[in-house]
């Protein structure tokens, strides 16, 4: 989950009434966070990844001072017409399609406060923006621009500008390709010949979206006039995103002036700080709580987190704040009224009547692996299920089978989800040969096969004496008490020996069994001969 760090003083400056850290340890929690360290200065906390507009310092002040009650109800954001534009080019459309942007005035900050700043548009683009593929943010000091603004392509070999971090001129090419943050998010625009790019009426580079901002805007305490630039693949994230940012910076003293993006087809004016609004009838509210707090008691526990509720004829009609990206069910809707009631004061009391669940089915199949296995003296094992490329196939000497891989993978250990269980099985076998043998393993898990779930069942025996016959044995078992029945016919597969595998298939699944081929076994480095086999539903 996200993590944020907040200095006590720099919060207690956003509240009516201060907070000592006594005080801020006991009412956290209440809010939905998880307090990592707290003492008389600063606080290490650690939020829900569904609440985007607590990570910061500001959003945490925010809902504190409705909370205790400070600033009962909703906030009305008040924004100015606006008094320029952005031009978007029908060329970045097929690149990053959907840009936003807003001005904020007359902001206040120092150096603990471009922190926060900076804070909350890293773990936005963590969270909402998904490590900047879906939404990425640019905060600029309007002092260095002059308007009007233009979202359009370049080539990646001009123009030249000083990125953050950066003393010297760089090509959007050379970015990529030596900067850290160029070579981080290189990923995302390698399909391109095109870059975006945001820059002003001069053609100074304010931002190549979504890799880094320039230089020359960068935030100092000096700054009291920011341009907030978000773009992204999700509409509905990049405005979530900018309405998150343009709230937190009322909080330091700005106002909000809205910006005009002229886009190809259409001009709309953003950013909208309208509160939205959202229904839940009364009854099912009260039948999901449990019980009846009254019609005073529901008002103030929406009002306690940010909201303006009003009961008209049984429903509740509840006007939501602009930052709130979160609330899209009346289900959520009934999660803030708890927090507002506080899920201490929710009387216990014992359920009306008995129910008693069952096991799906896919969960009994497996129980009814592990029962037989053990039965038959494997030990279980559990592996991941994500794995490589070098796992599956290079080791094997099986052929790729369109498996299912992870889109921005951390490792290329891990960059694609399991096929088959048994390369996992022979992989810990790898990391036991200083175990005495025979060893005897079983795994019951899900492998991904056509880019669906399916339930496996695979084991490996690894002796001194592993022959065909042992494994038939084996599978034999296997087969009788978990009632298997198909035809039986010889099978290929690279993992095995040739004439020394075998199939049984049905409708309803596939096990194959033999022996694991000297060529696996070298590759894993395993001294002995193994057999194995695995069944798929």
């Amino acid at each position: 989950m996200p993590v944020i760090n907040i200095e006590l003083d720099d919060l207690n400056r956003m509240l009516k009434e201060p907070l000592n850290s006594e005080e801020f340890s006991k009412i956290i929690p209440q809010i939905g966070a998880d307090p990592d360290e707290i003492n008389d200065k600063d606080a290490i906390i650690e939020f829900f990844p569904d609440r985007p507009d607590l990570l910061s310092t500001e959003g945490v002040a925010r809902a504190l001072r409705a909370f205790t009650e400070q600033q009962l109800g909703l906030i009305e954001y008040k924004t100015n017409a606006p008094t320029t534009h952005m031009v978007v080019s029908p060329e970045v459309l097929n690149v990053r399609p959907h840009v936003l942007g807003g001005i904020v005035r007359g902001i206040k900050l120092d150096d603990t406060a471009i922190k926060c700043l900076m804070e909350l548009q890293e773990k936005l683009h963590v969270t909402l923006g998904r490590k900047r593929s879906k939404v990425s943010i640019g905060i600029h000091d309007l002092g260095k621009l002059v308007a009007p603004f233009n979202y359009t392509t370049c080539s990646p070999h001009e123009p030249a500008f000083v990125p953050l971090q950066k003393d010297y001129e760089m090509t959007p090419e050379e970015i990529l390709k030596e900067h850290p943050k160029g070579m981080e998010y290189a990923h995302l625009l390698e399909e391109f010949d095109q870059y975006p790019l945001i820059t002003d009426s001069r053609n100074e580079v304010a931002s190549l979206p979504p890799i880094i901002n320039g230089a020359l805007t960068t935030i100092t305490e000096e700054t009291t006039e920011v341009l907030i630039d978000v773009t992204g693949l999700d509409q509905n994230a990049v405005e979530a995103c900018l309405n998150i940012v343009a709230a937190a910076l009322v909080e330091r003293g700005g106002e909000i002036e809205q910006l005009e993006i002229k886009y190809p087809s259409e001009k709309i004016t953003v950013p909208r700080m309208e509160p939205r609004k959202h229904k839940i009838d009364n009854d099912y509210l009260i039948n999901l709580l449990g019980f009846d707090p009254e019609n005073f008691a529901l008002f103030k526990a929406f009002r306690k987190c940010g909201m303006e509720p009003d009961l008209q004829d049984g429903t509740w009609h509840v006007k939501i704040p602009a930052y709130r990206a979160d609330i899209l069910h009346p289900i959520d809707l009934l999660e803030e009224v708890a927090i507002g009631l506080g899920y201490d004061n929710i009387p216990e009391q014992l359920p009306k009547e008995a129910r008693f669940g069952d096991g799906l089915e896919s969960r009994k199949l497996e129980d009814r692996c592990r029962e037989t296995m053990l039965g038959i003296g494997f030990q279980e094992v559990v592996t991941l299920t994500l794995t490589s490329s070098n796992m599956l196939h290079e080791n094997t000497g099986r052929e790729n089978d369109n498996e299912a891989t992870v889109s921005n993978p951390v490792t290329e250990d891990y960059h694609m989800l399991r096929s088959s269980i048994l390369p996992n099985l022979i992989e810990l076998l790898k990391s036991n040969r200083h175990r005495e043998l025979p060893q005897k393993i079983f795994e019951v898990g899900h492998v991904v096969r056509e880019h669906s779930n399916r339930t496996s069942l695979s084991w490996v025996e690894l002796a001194s004496k592993a022959t065909f016959s042992n494994a038939r044995a084996t599978a034999e078992i296997i087969s009788q008490r978990l009632s298997l029945d198909g035809e039986v016919i010889e099978d290929e597969d690279s993992l095995f020996i040739p004439g020394r595998c075998v199939q049984l298939k049905s409708d309803d699944f596939v096990l194959k069994y033999g022996e694991i081929h000297p060529r696996t076994l070298e590759k894993f480095e395993l001294g002995y001969p193994a057999i194995g086999g695995e069944i798929v539903w």
